[in-house]
């Protein structure tokens, strides 16, 4: 399993996008040299592959799209962060409106991590999300 800090590094050297065709959705890690045969996880054994490319090296074929993490798709997805992003909604109603589980860590979201990468977003916190927090006394102020 490649860690948190190799994916980054790894994502980063092929700028978020497929070694084989530069997709930028679906992406996976793939070992140049298997671990069954040696390999490290090191991000020099490490490429970054769509699950279409990904599938064709193990000589597999995808027939149809990989399984989503949510039932939205990008495109409808970014006007929801347009409002997320710019404090009209909170991180709750994002959610929601695009269908992950409350449980879910919106930051570990791939539709709002590529939304702040194509908006060079570094930082951000929503101040809905503080303003509701004191507004149900979860949040005491000094």
């Amino acid at each position: 399993m490649v860690n948190k800090y190799t994916q980054r590094v790894v994502s980063k050297a092929w700028n978020h996008q497929c070694a084989v065709c530069g997709r930028n959705d679906y992406l996976e890690f793939h070992h140049l040299i298997p671990a069954s045969e040696g390999g490290s996880d090191e991000c020099d054994n490490i490429i970054l592959l769509c699950s279409f490319c990904h599938a064709a090296v193990h000589g597999r074929t995808l027939t149809s799209e990989p399984r989503r993490r949510t039932s939205i798709d990008y495109e409808s997805a970014k006007p929801i962060l347009e409002l997320y992003f710019s404090n009209q909604i909170g991180t709750k109603e994002t959610k929601q409106r695009l269908n992950l589980s409350q449980k879910t860590h919106l930051t570990e979201s791939s539709l709002y991590k590529r939304y702040k990468r194509e908006n060079n977003i570094d930082k951000f916190y929503n101040n809905v999300d503080l303003v509701n927090s004191k507004r149900s006394g979860h949040v005491q102020t000094i």
